[in-house]
């Protein structure tokens, strides 16, 4: 059920019928976490799941509103059709406003932080084949939101590319500095899930602002890069979530510290635990090094810009970038 909802999202236009397949997306994943229903933190993971998902489809239901007053038209394309007035609030355009009601409503099920704290808890709950296709697919259900917003957008402008990109940094930071610390080999992967799609959102924070610039290039490679790691997250997740079932399969544990050893016992999951960490590190020439490398172009490439506003700010995603890059090689 949660893989034809999810076909289904992405495949439905109006605004209803949208509606309608994300809450049966969401309905059918809180089934699928509280799966081990007997535990009690299985119980309390599951509900705090459904609790955050009804806020963020509050914020969205919140927005297609505003996009149904504003242009006469309850769907994505009715985006398109609307004007916003050259008012401010506390000095940041109209517009950023009506934004940050999609981004809040998406960014719960992307878990960008300050919106994740289901995320670490809903997935050591499931069952880990079900981990795996929640950070694997589900959770990128958000990006697509994200993204189908900001492809119809009429206004983009800098205060919505800084936003994201800044705060896409902090998930990308705040992500892989918990993941460090983490002993639960589920939690730790559900902490990755974050750092990615911090990572993620850096790239889409580079098209807009290549886009609000008149930089056709950089923001193709902003793009472009953010478009290949939400495939290759997909798969590299997919995988390490499927490895570490497999570990607490053979050991009932996920107790890293307890896990010494296992490549003489496992050595096939060893393997393939390996080549999914590595990718999600970002070492080449693994896919995930493929897409960090599109967004770091797309960065540098901002340095072409003759004005120095584009390059500072892009300055502040390369460190950004870099220091998420640095730290994912110490988990």
């Amino acid at each position: 059920m949660l893989n034809f909802t999810m076909l289904l999202v992405v495949m439905v236009q109006e605004a209803m019928g949208f509606l309608l397949v994300w809450e049966l997306m969401s309905l059918s994943a809180f089934m699928l976490v509280i799966f081990e229903s007997e535990k009690p933190e299985v119980i309390k993971a599951g509900i705090k799941y459904l609790v955050q998902m009804h806020v963020g489809y509050f914020f969205i239901i919140a927005g297609f509103v505003f996009v149904y007053g504003n242009s006469g038209d309850f769907s994505f394309e009715g985006i398109k059709a609307m004007t916003f007035s050259s008012a401010y609030v506390l000095g940041i355009p109209n517009s950023f406003w009506f934004f940050l009601l999609f981004f809040i409503g998406f960014g719960i099920k992307a878990g960008f932080f300050p919106l994740h704290s289901w995320l670490p808890i809903a997935h050591p709950a499931a069952p880990s084949h079900i981990s795996g296709l929640m950070s694997g697919v589900m959770i990128k259900m958000g990006i697509y939101g994200l993204i189908r917003v900001l492809f119809n957008f009429p206004d983009l402008n800098l205060s919505i590319g800084l936003f994201i990109l800044s705060i896409s940094i902090f998930t990308g930071i705040f992500g892989v500095m918990s993941a460090i610390v983490q002993h639960d080999l589920k939690k730790l992967l559900a902490y990755h899930s974050i750092e990615n799609i911090g990572i993620i959102g850096i790239g889409m924070g580079v098209g807009v602002l290549g886009t609000v610039y008149h930089q056709p290039l950089v923001s193709a490679l902003g793009w472009a890069g953010a478009l290949l790691h939400v495939v290759n997250h997909s798969l590299f997740k997919s995988l390490l979530f499927y490895s570490a079932g497999s570990v607490y399969i053979k050991t009932h544990t996920r107790d890293i510290n307890n896990l010494g050893g296992l490549i003489k016992k496992m050595p096939f999951t060893a393997f393939a635990f390996l080549i999914g960490a590595i990718a999600i590190s970002g070492i080449p020439p693994f896919n995930g090094f493929i897409s960090e490398f599109l967004i770091y172009n797309g960065l540098f490439n901002s340095f072409k810009e003759v004005s120095l506003e584009l390059p500072l700010l892009m300055l502040f995603g390369i460190l950004g970038l870099a220091l998420i890059g640095g730290l994912a090689l110490f988990c």
